[in-house]
């Protein structure tokens, strides 16, 4: 897959990386992204916060730590960079001003050791979702691009909305994107079994979200006007899971929720998955 002035040497990547990364096999990936980050560190009420829901399902509570570009650059990408992959940033913003800012600090601190960032795009969970549009994915992907140059990868995580998935591509693609990832998580809830904890509110992602991602990518594979290439990502556990995705269009994968139940999956599916040609696959 092409990403920028990159190939990618395998379909296989990994998505939310641990930032403890460690074992062998992940040199054979075709590329490394980060969990997200903000400019400034996110107090949460979890450290963590990420729970199994169901079977091979998690939700990512809305409350949980966010760590800032800076402690990723200073303590956590080097151990990322180590194995020789591209690895490019997650990164997400409130507005227009905040991609910009965190963009040009990657830029400045780390732009020698990184291949790009992945514009994570989403509401906040106070909003009704009506102003996240193509001109607010546009206009986001614009000033990251603006402020990293033409050479850097910029890939825009895009959220599980079917019906509305191919506008906001299409500012994303206006706004100078080097390539779609779709899909971010399904907001949900979750109900504890003790009726006296907390409910739990955050993002769904693993194999409750998959079928969701796949119409997603079919959609934007299949409209003419979208040229960028796709990474598909959500519920990918399986070699199959993958021959799914780049049935559907996908040009290569992220695992996140997989790697997170099952640490290594990725590096397993990268030796599984490697001689697979998704343009040969598609229907």
């Amino acid at each position: 897959m092409q990403l920028g002035t990159r190939i990618l040497q395998n379909p296989i990547c990994l998505a939310a990386a641990s930032w403890q990364l460690d074992g062998t096999g992940y040199e054979q990936l075709g590329a490394i992204f980060t969990r997200t980050v903000t400019m400034e560190p996110k107090p949460g009420l979890y450290e963590e916060g990420i729970w199994q829901v169901a079977d091979q399902t998690l939700l990512n509570a809305t409350n949980m730590r966010t760590e800032s570009a800076e402690i990723l650059v200073n303590e956590y990408l080097p151990n990322l960079c180590r194995y020789g992959v591209p690895v490019l940033v997650s990164i997400t913003a409130p507005g227009i001003p905040g991609f910009r800012k965190i963009a040009r600090f990657l830029k400045r601190e780390a732009g020698d050791q990184i291949a790009g960032v992945e514009v994570y795009i989403t509401t906040h969970d106070t909003s009704k979702g009506f102003d996240l549009n193509a001109k607010f994915v546009r206009e986001a992907t614009q000033a990251v691009r603006n402020e990293l140059g033409r050479d850097a990868a910029v890939v825009v995580k895009l959220p599980p909305w079917p019906e509305h998935i191919r506008s906001l591509a299409i500012g994303a693609q206006e706004g100078g994107a080097s390539a779609l990832a779709a899909t971010n998580t399904l907001k949900a809830l979750h109900l504890p079994d003790d009726a006296t904890d907390d409910l739990l509110v955050g993002g769904l992602s693993g194999e409750a979200l998959r079928p969701v991602a796949l119409r997603c990518v079919y959609e934007l594979a299949h409209d003419e006007r979208v040229t960028l290439p796709i990474f598909g990502t959500g519920g990918i556990f399986t070699a199959g899971h993958v021959t799914d995705y780049l049935r559907v269009g996908a040009n290569a994968v992220q695992i996140a929720s997989g790697e997170w139940l099952d640490p290594g999956l990725s590096a397993r599916l990268a030796s599984e998955c490697a001689h697979l040609t998704p343009n040969a696959m598609k229907l």
